[in-house]
């Protein structure tokens, strides 16, 4: 497998936030990652094209595009546009429709991706041993009856799947702090004696290694891991969310540990990019990725396939028995 290099990590993390920031402009429906990205980038990094993966909705995009999606297909999924792979007849809003081994969100019925990749890491087990799954979902769906249910199936079954808490500290509005009994939600992975780890989520170098240390624990028969990965959702929970439920300082605070423009300035200081060059490569992504986005919501919906004759047209009448 080839090894995903530091500054690969800055820049798929550009790009993503820059497909990301250009949804939020062509897309009232969306739910923006930005702060996040160390987190759904880190945790997908080393994988394979036989794992399966089941991003957190705030992500799925970017790790597809990780995984070598085409922009453009991806945006014109989300806006259910021609140019997507169901040809415009399906609209995913706030994620792109799944592909082959992607397990994506089919509704707002959030938790039900955790229980979809432990199912898939179970088939997995039984069919493709060395595989693994890695899942992802927030603080707030952490609380969700199935993510209990699938995390005491995996432990029970010592299943290859790592499942990954991207808490960006909101479920919607409500804060964590609140919402999460007990010090860590990575206490009830332990709980069951599934192996945990507590990481900066913001640190996507840590995410790397955490979750490369789980998934190849997971290939070698381990069983399940989970990892807790702290980050901060710098934007709104939607587009056009007032954020009443939180300061300007907090979010400034925050905003001073950009997993990108962390990652940034240790390369700068290691010589592995220049400051200048970076600021223009992250200006042109940005541009570029808006140009795919509000190309693919301009784009109609491809003609319809002909529709083929039913196979009974198609046969000799079947002759009653005498």
């Amino acid at each position: 497998m080839t090894t995903v290099t530091e500054r690969a990590l800055w820049e798929a993390m550009v790009e993503a936030r820059a497909f990301d920031q250009a949804m939020c402009r062509h897309n009232g429906h969306w739910h923006e990652a930005r702060g996040e990205e160390a987190v759904f980038v880190g945790a997908y990094a080393d994988l394979g094209p036989g794992d399966v993966v089941a991003p957190h909705f705030r992500g799925t995009c970017a790790v597809a595009l990780q995984r070598g999606a085409s922009p453009d297909v991806l945006a014109a999924g989300v806006f259910g546009t021609g140019g997507s792979r169901s040809g415009g007849h399906w609209r995913g809003d706030i994620c792109p429709a799944p592909g082959p081994r992607s397990i994506g969100m089919f509704s707002g019925s959030l938790g039900t991706s955790v229980a979809y990749a432990t199912g898939a890491a179970l088939h997995l087990s039984r069919t493709t041993p060395g595989a693994a799954a890695v899942c992802g979902f927030g603080d707030g769906t952490a609380n969700s009856g199935i993510v209990a249910e699938s995390l005491n199936l995996a432990a029970m079954l010592a299943l290859p799947i790592v499942y990954v808490c991207q808490d960006n500290q909101y479920a919607t509005s409500l804060p964590s702090a609140v919402a999460l009994a007990g010090e860590r939600v990575s206490d009830r992975a332990r709980a069951l004696s599934i192996t945990a780890h507590d990481i900066d989520g913001n640190d996507v170098l840590a995410v790397r290694a955490a979750v490369g240390t789980a998934v190849e624990r997971a290939r070698a028969g381990g069983g399940p891991s989970f990892v807790h990965a702290l980050t901060y959702r710098m934007g709104g929970h939607y587009m056009n969310d007032p954020e009443t439920y939180r300061t300007p300082e907090e979010v400034a605070a925050w905003a001073e540990r950009d997993p990108i423009a962390r990652l940034q300035e240790v390369l700068v200081a290691r010589g592995e990019l220049d400051a200048t060059d970076a600021d223009a490569r992250i200006a042109q992504a940005h541009a570029r990725m808006d140009a795919v986005v509000a190309q693919a919501k301009a784009r109609g919906e491809d003609p319809p396939a002909p529709t083929p004759r039913a196979y009974a047209e198609d046969q000799t009448p079947m002759r009653s028995a005498s």
